[in-house]
């Protein structure tokens, strides 16, 4: 025994002397280490968004009114032209009648949230008829306030009320409401955790009849234009609207205007049809305020005043604006002019003898050659002489008209007359105290 012990002990030692002895694998040659790769290139900046800068400085307000003869309708198109040439203008800066003549505040929710809710809890327990008189007085609370809707709500209280409907028997009320869903939302789905196979299936059926419904148009206009217009709770643009493609059901509407009470509707939309609404917006008390004072300041006897009329420095006031802009418009045979004038109120400066000529071919007798002339006047620019040109020409020769300016300056270059007064602390607009120049 102990002859065996030591003959395999000496095995042992034999052995691990011989894997001792076993040459290593020849090991592979190690690469050089890789140089550091680069940092990583700093991603380019994001783009930055073109942001329209916001004129700041003396604001600017525009008013038309119709001489004798001459539509409303004319002096408010030509209002509406030359508000959006001045506004396209980076340096004129025009009042904003929306922060004047605020909307009111939205009307509370509250009452339509609430049968909401209790409706739902009626439809957790079991009680679909309950629920369903609850779901439908929400529907109506929520309609009664377009202006404050929120359409996925009114699907959410139309769908549960199509399911109680559904549960108390009642299917083709059900397959209404859910159309009514639809309508007011098309996407919207049932949810399963909410809803039992039956609801999904019939909301299913009618969510493919609806589709399957071409949709109709809805042409929106108002007096006055330019009117805000939202339909089902989304603004949609201003008047003339002449042609929205809408689906199918009726349609909440809400036509605003600053210094107008606005008008709601529910035009309802036929597949393939064409509806039209015109609502005639009622002016709020202080609005018809101000248009009575636009139009004793544009009368022919507020033209011809030689200092600034109270009527002009009123507006002033109210709307916060240095600069008013008036236009007269005048009517004949169906051709519309009109004449305007700019007062600065601060300095009691004006811009006059700018005249409108829809018959006329020459450029500075259009609506865009007027607003050419009253930005020239906002920003204190060159002011292109009126007509009687030739004749300032020959004034500037008179040893008289030089005692005139004495004290300022003036200058004839190339047909246009700059005029300077010193010490009138104006920072803006020509001034000139020469009348019939046109400025």
């Amino acid at each position: 025994m102990l002859a065996l012990a030591l003959s395999v002990s000496a095995e042992a030692q034999s052995s691990r002397r011989a894997k001792a002895k076993k040459p290593a694998a020849a090991s592979a040659p190690v690469a050089p280490a890789a140089e550091p790769a680069p940092p990583p290139a700093e991603p380019p900046p994001a783009p930055v968004a073109e942001v329209k800068p916001v004129p700041v400085g003396p604001q600017t307000v525009v008013f038309a009114a119709p001489r004798p003869g001459a539509s409303p309708a004319s002096a408010e198109a030509l209002q509406e032209q030359l508000s959006r040439l001045l506004a396209a203008k980076p340096d004129v800066a025009l009042v904003d009648l929306a922060a004047v003549f605020p909307p009111p505040a939205p009307a509370s929710l509250a009452e339509a949230d609430a049968l909401f809710e209790e409706g739902k809890g009626l439809y957790d327990n079991l009680d679909p008829e309950a629920a369903a008189g609850k779901f439908l007085a929400a529907a109506e609370a929520y309609q009664r306030h377009p202006e404050a809707l929120k359409p996925e709500r009114l699907a959410s209280t139309f769908l549960f009320l199509g399911a109680s409907q559904l549960l108390n028997g009642d299917a083709k009320a059900a397959q209404r409401s859910f159309l009514q869903a639809l309508s007011a939302s098309p996407t919207t789905q049932p949810d399963s955790n909410l809803f039992g196979t039956d609801v999904q299936t019939a909301f299913t059926d009618m969510q493919q009849a609806f589709s399957r419904q071409p949709p109709g148009t809805l042409a929106i206009d108002s007096a006055p234009r330019g009117a805000k217009v939202t339909v089902d709770g989304k603004d949609v643009g201003l008047t003339p609207l002449p042609e929205l493609t809408l689906h199918v059901g009726r349609h909440p509407v809400v036509v605003s205007r600053p210094g107008y009470q606005a008008a709601i509707a529910y035009p309802q939309v036929a597949s393939g049809q064409r509806a039209e609404l015109k609502p005639s917006l009622a002016l709020l008390p202080e609005m018809a305020t101000l248009q009575d004072t636009v139009a004793r300041a544009t009368s022919e006897q507020g033209f011809k005043a030689s200092v600034l009329p109270p009527e002009v420095a009123a507006l002033g006031e109210r709307l916060g604006a240095r600069y008013v802009v008036l236009a007269a418009v005048s009517e004949k045979k169906g051709h519309v002019g009109g004449e305007v004038q700019v007062w600065d109120v601060q300095t009691q400066g004006r811009l006059r003898g700018v005249r409108m000529d829809a018959r006329s071919k020459k450029p500075g007798d259009s609506v865009e050659g007027a607003a050419e002339r009253i930005h020239g006047f906002l920003v204190g620019g060159p002011l292109s002489a009126p007509p009687q040109a030739p004749l300032t020409a020959t004034l500037v020769k008179k040893p008289w008209f030089w005692a005139a300016v004495v004290g300022g300056a003036a200058v004839v270059t190339g047909g246009v007359l700059y005029a300077t007064q010193a010490g009138k602390g104006r920072s803006g607009g020509v001034i000139s105290g020469f009348p019939g120049l046109g400025f």
